[in-house]
């Protein structure tokens, strides 16, 4: 079964190489075709999650692209998805568990018309190694498979470390802003009541006018409930800081047993605070 996931970076959101997120460099080669175009995949990274099905077990997400991923997005699912329709990136990604199976996985391709839809059961999965310190082996997806019209197959064969990858340590420009987070502070207390009573007038009015304008494709209202549900409750700002017509508020918040940390960055358009983007890691108790 597949879901697309390309609009989930609307409302939520320096290269490195391999030895600089894990030690040595990883041995990798494959491909991937989309609708007819084929990319060589270069670059593979490999990261413990929790297993989603287990939480006291271990599974190790798999990506492998075309290009070198910057280490904010390595760390951060929010701004990888954000990230990577700017890159224009060609790739897959999977969740494999302890058991040598797909759980979750991911395509990226400019060429396809669903970028990002995720979907399992079509990998086929080869490993000659599968410790919490390396992975090895090969994933594919050995016979073309269709999408609502998209058409894609893809295989990739790694050796490669697994490590946790670290965001690096924002360190923010400008003034600090007063207790509260002043007035992008109360711009995005709007913008989250908007998003809340799914006022299409009032996000329109909150966001950016570049992300303004992805509102104009008719999956957006499509996936509104989805971006309603992951919306962070309960949000208070921590800190922050102004420089010229940008802001950077700090942020937690609280639903149920989940605690989230936020970044959001805003801009000053036309003489009022906007929201840019906003990026949230959930913890749970």
């Amino acid at each position: 079964m597949c879901v697309s996931r390309s609009f989930l970076a609307l409302m939520v959101a320096g290269a490195v190489t391999i030895a600089a997120v894990a030690g040595d460099a990883p041995k990798v080669s494959g491909s991937i075709t989309a609708n007819g175009k084929t990319t060589a995949l270069k670059y593979a990274y490999a990261m413990p999650k929790e297993d989603p099905f287990d939480k006291k077990k271990q599974a190790t997400y798999v990506l492998v692209t075309d290009q070198a991923v910057p280490v904010a997005a390595l760390a951060d699912e929010f701004e990888f998805m954000s990230w990577r329709d700017k890159a224009n990136l060609h790739g897959f990604s999977v969740l494999i568990d302890g058991d040598k199976s797909v759980v979750s996985g991911n395509l990226y391709d400019p060429a396809l018309k669903h970028n990002g839809f995720s979907g399992t059961g079509m990998q086929k999965v080869e490993l000659t190694a599968l410790t919490p310190q390396r992975i090895a082996g090969t994933v594919s997806i050995p016979k073309p498979g269709e999408f609502f019209g998209d058409t894609y197959q893809y295989t990739a064969t790694f050796d490669l470390p697994v490590a946790a990858v670290k965001a690096p340590v924002e360190q923010l420009k400008g003034t600090p802003l007063p207790a509260g987070g002043g007035e992008p502070a109360k711009a995005y207390a709007a913008f989250s009541k908007a998003v809340a009573a799914g006022d299409l007038k009032g996000i329109r009015k909150g966001a950016s006018a570049e992300r303004a304008k992805q509102m104009d494709d008719p999956e957006f209202k499509q996936m509104l409930p989805m971006i309603q549900a992951m919306q962070p409750k309960n949000v208070k700002i921590t800190g922050g800081a102004i420089d010229g017509d940008t802001a950077t508020l700090q942020a937690t918040a609280k639903d149920g047993k989940e605690t989230s940390t936020g970044t959001i960055s805003m801009i000053r358009e036309g003489g009022a605070w906007k929201v840019e983007k906003e990026s949230w890691k959930t913890k749970s108790e």
